[in-house]
């Protein structure tokens, strides 16, 4: 089997999927680094992790009274699921001011696992390559959500509670989402030792959770943009920005509309400027509703910093409209 095949039927429809992640972030895309990290993290930490456990863990519970059937399929979500959320927690802990809420605990969720998936499709890809065609439609395709899908549940906890302040109940949370995850990552390795009949029910099972992250998802892209519309509202009434840019702001079609008009007819330095403007504000947006929430990770200073940058922006932009209508 031709090795360019192999790695690029593990790696197309990883890059597919997580495109469509990045695109599902519509007001306040997390940054790059972070992105990368994230994917990173399922990728190769957690897997490496991840065999190491499972390798020191098989042969002794196959021994014990569980028995070898049940450490065939409860293991190994016992063991990933917490391995993947470590990633979780630790942007939860350590960058939370990038962790906004829901949808962004779904994006991260996300990325860690197809990660994961992506390189475990590649072990399996590669040991069982005179099958590649049927294990490619099996665990790219049919099953290709399924890590993402599980990882997601704990990101979803954790951006559920994001502003709550009793500590208990964020622990609790993500120890819920956390069994969730397990339960559902464990009943599918439990269905497909049932051939044909266990696979179609944990198709059916994986693809209506899926559709249930999805929902959550566009009630997260409600929730945000009341944010925004609701706080740049007062930055309009005091002139910081028009009503031209606030109707843009609030609107991710409008958005890129004013973006790919300003790169065609301007320029790189003016599109870039635009697009600049339209994050900062929507960080500003982000900032004020969370300094209302109480988050002592965000301060009035950095509302004033945004505002005083987003000033600058717009005379730049200004600058850029009056010089290309002399042109």
């Amino acid at each position: 089997m031709n090795i360019f095949t192999v790695i690029l039927a593990a790696t197309l429809p990883t890059a597919i999927y997580s495109l469509f992640i990045w695109w599902l972030d519509r007001y306040e895309k997390e940054p790059l680094w972070l992105i990368v990290v994230a994917f990173f993290w399922g990728s190769i930490p957690a897997i490496g992790l991840s065999l190491l456990f499972e390798l020191g863990l098989e042969l002794p519970l196959a021994a014990s009274p569980i028995g070898p059937d049940v450490a065939a399929w409860g293991l190994a979500p016992v063991v990933e699921e917490p391995i993947k959320a470590l990633a979780l927690v630790g942007l939860f802990l350590f960058m939370r001011h990038e962790f906004d809420g829901v949808l962004d605990g779904i994006v991260y969720g996300s990325l860690v696992g197809f990660g994961f998936s992506m390189t475990e499709n590649l072990l399996y890809f590669f040991h069982y390559s005179a099958n590649l065609g049927a294990l490619f439609w099996v665990r790219s395709i049919f099953f290709g959500l399924n890590h993402a899908f599980f990882t997601s549940l704990v990101g979803m906890a954790l951006g559920a509670v994001r502003y709550h302040p009793v500590r208990w109940l964020r622990i609790g949370a993500c120890t819920l989402g956390l069994a969730l995850a397990i339960i559902f990552h464990a009943l599918h390795n439990l269905a497909t030792h049932y051939h044909l009949p266990g696979l179609i029910a944990s198709w059916i099972v994986q693809w209506s959770g899926v559709l249930v992250v999805l929902a959550i998802a566009i009630l997260s892209w409600r929730n945000e943009r009341q944010w925004i519309e609701q706080e740049l509202r007062e930055e309009v009434s005091t002139g910081l920005l028009s009503s031209v840019d606030y109707a843009e702001i609030s609107s991710p079609a409008r958005r890129m509309q004013r973006q790919l008009h300003t790169l065609l007819n301007q320029g790189w330095a003016s599109y870039w400027r635009v697009r600049q403007l339209h994050h900062l504000a929507t960080k500003l947006a982000f900032c004020k509703t969370q300094l209302k929430l109480a988050d002592q990770r965000h301060t009035c200073d950095e509302r004033d910093q945004l505002r005083s940058q987003i000033s600058d922006l717009r005379a730049a932009i200004e600058r850029d409209e009056q010089l290309w209508g002399q042109a």
